[in-house]
C-alpha cells in the first residue's frame, strides 16, 4: 500500500487511503481511494500498454466525462497531467461514482438506451475507435469447421459499416459497463475502445451477445425479448424505427457477435456459433413485437 500511496502523491490528495480493490483477478489495478479530499478510483494499467492507448483513454474520459458528464471525471496531477507512469504502470485518477451498477432489467435497459442515444449525438471528438469495422478478417476464420460455408454466407450479407453512420461509440454497451448515479443519470465506464465508429455496430452489440440467455450446462437458450424491446424503445422512442434502420442494427449485432467468436478459445466456438444462429432466428419476432 505504501507504493500506491507514493503514486497517489502525484495528485496531492489529503490523507489518502486504499479502501478496496476491484476485479482482483484482472491484470488491471482498480482501487477505491478515500481521503479528506473525497473518494476516487485509481486505475493502473501495465506499462507495456502503448502510451497512445493511454492517451486515447484519457481523451475519451475528458470528452465523455469532464466535458459531457456521461463518464467518470478524470482529475489532473499536481503538474497538470491526467496520467503518470510510476512503478511499472500507467495510472490515472478518476471520479468515484456515487450510485449502483446498472442491471439487466427492462427499466435499466430503457435508461441505458436513452443515454446511448444522447452519447451518439455528441459532436467534436477527433479520435477514431480502435474497434475494427471491416469484416474482411473474419473470412480467414473457421476454415476447418463444418459450418464455414454458412458462416461465409452470413459475412457476405453484412454491409460495409465504415460507409454507414459514424459517431462517438462505446463498443461494449451493456449494464456491465454502466453505472446509475443516485440522481438517476447514466454513466459509462470502461472506455478503452471508445471513439468515432459505427453507430450500428455499437447499437447491435447486446442483441445477440447479451440478450441471448445461454445455459452453459444444458446448452438451452432463450431470448430476452423484454430487454431488447426496452432497449429499442429507450433509443428510438415510442415511434419505433424503420425497417431499414432495424436491418442495419441487426447486421451490427451479427458482426459484433462474430468478432467475439475466437475470444474464448477453440472449445467455445461451437456454442458461440449456436448462439449466433439462435439469435438470428429471433430477428423477425423482435421487430414485429415493436410494431
Amino acid at each position: 500500500m505504501r507504493r500506491l500511496e507514493s503514486v497517489l502523491a502525484h495528485w496531492g490528495l489529503e490523507d489518502p487511503h486504499i479502501a478496496h480493490r476491484y476485479h482482483v483477478d484482472s491484470g488491471r489495478l482498480i482501487y477505491r481511494v478515500t481521503s479528506k479530499t473525497g473518494d476516487f478510483l485509481l486505475k493502473g494499467l501495465p506499462s507495456n500498454t502503448p502510451e497512445n492507448t493511454i492517451q486515447g483513454n484519457v481523451q475519451a474520459h475528458l470528452f465523455l466525462g469532464n466535458e459531457h458528464g456521461m463518464a467518470p471525471v478524470l482529475y489532473p496531477t499536481k503538474s497538470g497531467d491526467h496520467y503518470v507512469n510510476d512503478q511499472g504502470r500507467w495510472f490515472y485518477l478518476m471520479e468515484f461514482i456515487d450510485g449502483r451498477q446498472m442491471e439487466e432489467t427492462p427499466e435499466d435497459e430503457y435508461k441505458l438506451a436513452q443515454a446511448v442515444r444522447k452519447m451518439h449525438a455528441l459532436q467534436g471528438y477527433p479520435l477514431k475507435s480502435p474497434m475494427t469495422q471491416s469484416k474482411e478478417r473474419y473470412y480467414t476464420w473457421f476454415r476447418d469447421r463444418a459450418f464455414v460455408n454458412e458462416f461465409d454466407a452470413i459475412l457476405d450479407a453484412l454491409p460495409d459499416f465504415e460507409k454507414l453512420d459514424q459517431c462517438f461509440v462505446h463498443t461494449d454497451i451493456g449494464p456491465h459497463n454502466a453505472m446509475l448515479r443516485t440522481n438517476g443519470e447514466v454513466v459509462f465506464i470502461d472506455l478503452d475502445d471508445t471513439g468515432i465508429g459505427s453507430r450500428y455496430l455499437d447499437l447491435g452489440w447486446p442483441f445477440i451477445m447479451q440478450f441471448v440467455d445461454y445455459n452453459h450446462e444444458t446448452e438451452e437458450m432463450h431470448y430476452r425479448f423484454d430487454l431488447a424491446q426496452s432497449f429499442l424503445r429507450g433509443y428510438y422512442g415510442e415511434k419505433g424505427m424503420s425497417r431499414e434502420e432495424y436491418d442495419l442494427l441487426f447486421a451490427g449485432a451479427i458482426q459484433m457477435h462474430i468478432s467475439y467468436m475466437q475470444t474464448y478459445g477453440p472449445y467455445a466456438v461451437d456454442s458461440l456459433w449456436a448462439i449466433l444462429r439462435f439469435g438470428m432466428e429471433q430477428k423477425e419476432r423482435i421487430f414485429n413485437e415493436m410494431l
